[in-house]
């Protein structure tokens, strides 16, 4: 039996919670509106279905969602049927604490998507129930736009391969894992044994740092490229754009403090 293919939304900006309230369901065209492009409708072929509407930031501290804007997103994710995800970056100690208090919110069919191994030991031992999903910050692989070809995948075939890294899943109880599909990608790639996989499209991403830098164009001296900074969500309207790499024809993309890449139709 075929099963249908299970497609999950991301939304950071609480703002954008309004295009989904809007709706009795998710389509082409509410994805449209959500990516600000016509291409949708590749990414659900016939037989697929929206299940999880994925929720915060997986890069970002200063995204992590609030209190309120997270109990609206719970709430559309019930109205439309799908299956809440929190989502969560790599964290520092505060930020531990915020998302011990937002798992505890979470109804109980509810995922957490972890990008922070410390977090998912403390959300393991905290609430042994959750259902963990392995982030893509903990997938290392190869996926850099600037690669001349599918030989440099080879190189390192990905850390989900190895026994060490897989002794770390099962330990934490993490049977699901999410990664990019990178230039030159083959479906052996996305092969994991004894793990389920999903795979983010449109974009991936290949880099991310503690520093914003379209947030700091405005600062000089020693706080210019900082950590630390006030944040005014600049990254929200401002993107940086690249030119394409010369092999792969890939542009990337820097918003905030992550770099990322648009998927071409080789790719999706």
């Amino acid at each position: 039996m075929t099963v249908p293919l299970e497609i999950g939304v991301a939304v950071v900006d609480a703002n954008r919670l309004k295009v989904l309230a809007a709706r009795k369901s998710i389509d082409a065209d509410t994805l449209s509106s959500l990516l600000g492009e016509d291409s949708a409708a590749e990414l659900m072929p016939a037989g697929s279905r929206v299940s999880h509407l994925y929720f915060g930031s997986e890069f970002c501290e200063q995204l992590f969602p609030e209190e309120n804007a997270l109990q609206r997103a719970i709430e559309v994710a019930r109205q439309l049927d799908l299956t809440f995800v929190l989502a969560t970056p790599i964290a520092n100690d505060a930020l531990v604490e915020r998302i011990g208090h937002a798992t505890a919110a979470l109804l109980d069919d509810a995922e957490v998507l972890v990008n922070d191994w410390g977090v998912a030991n403390y959300l393991r031992n905290a609430f042994p129930r959750r259902r963990l999903i392995g982030g893509r910050q903990l997938a290392k692989m190869i996926k850099d736009p600037r690669a001349p070809s599918g030989q440099w995948l080879n190189a390192y075939g990905g850390s989900y391969g190895t026994a060490g890294h897989r002794r770390v899943l099962d330990h934490l109880g993490i049977d699901c894992i999410e990664l990019d599909a990178p230039p030159f990608a083959t479906p052996t790639l996305f092969a994991v044994a004894g793990v389920r996989v999903s795979v983010w499209a449109p974009y991936g991403y290949v880099a991310k740092g503690r520093i914003c830098k379209v947030g700091s164009l405005h600062r000089s001296g020693p706080d210019k490229f900082a950590p630390g900074r006030a944040c005014h969500r600049e990254c929200r309207s401002l993107v940086e754009s690249g030119s394409a790499a010369a092999r792969s024809g890939v542009v990337p993309t820097m918003r905030g403090n992550v770099i990322y890449y648009r998927h071409d139709r080789a790719i999706t």
